[in-house]
């Protein structure tokens, strides 16, 4: 395993300095945590209020459109992998893994699952995802379920108004990959990656 604060992680994002204890704060007292499996609020107007959250909103998206929301649960397999045209910012509440790809991995539609390299993320660490970058749920570490602060473009997997062309498209922003024993495979993803299910233990 990888780990996000060493050299290994610069093709695919880069740190924030400062102190995000707010956000963590936050995501341990008033963020949901289900009994199993994950959960993801796209929009948490109390989150988006946080000092940390401004910070943010101005040094990664130059104080335009940024919604702040969570993912926290239970995952553990690679299920799907998803890109977006902006960055993205997490800001972990636990320890927790992230599984990662780079655009270029994908040949000819499909990713081959061991493309996939696994970052471990320390509690408090806030990072930038660069545009692109594929990713997904973050995985537990240790079976200890993980709480993730998520910040991304205005409007980002929100619900499509029109069917797209584009069968990668699955919400808005939010392009999908979906590994074919995945929830999301079953309810209509595209299915577009190969080989194992990746299961961090």
């Amino acid at each position: 395993m990888l780990n996000v604060t060493t050299s290994d992680f610069r093709p695919y994002g880069y740190l924030l300095n400062g102190d995000f204890s707010d956000v963590v704060e936050y995501l341990e007292e008033e963020s949901a945590l289900p009994l199993e499996g994950n959960i993801y609020t796209r929009e948490d107007e109390e989150m988006f209020g946080l000092p940390s959250s401004k910070k943010i909103h101005e040094m990664v998206f130059g104080l335009g459109e940024m919604e702040a929301g969570y993912c926290n649960g239970h995952n553990t397999k690679l299920n799907c992998m998803e890109f977006h045209a902006c960055p993205e910012v997490n800001v972990a509440g636990t320890d927790m893994v992230l599984l990662l790809a780079l655009p270029k991995d994908i040949v000819d539609g499909k990713l081959d699952s061991s493309k996939a390299k696994a970052f471990f993320v320390p509690k408090g660490t806030a990072l930038v995802l660069r545009p692109y970058v594929l990713h997904f749920s973050p995985c537990m570490y240790k079976e200890k379920p993980f709480r993730c602060a998520v910040f991304l473009s205005g409007g980002t997997n929100r619900d499509l108004a029109l069917k797209p062309s584009d069968p990668l498209l699955w919400k808005e922003n939010k392009w999908l990959l979906a590994h074919p024993e995945s929830k999301q495979a079953k309810d209509g993803a595209y299915i577009g990656i190969t080989g194992e299910n990746t299961e961090v233990l």
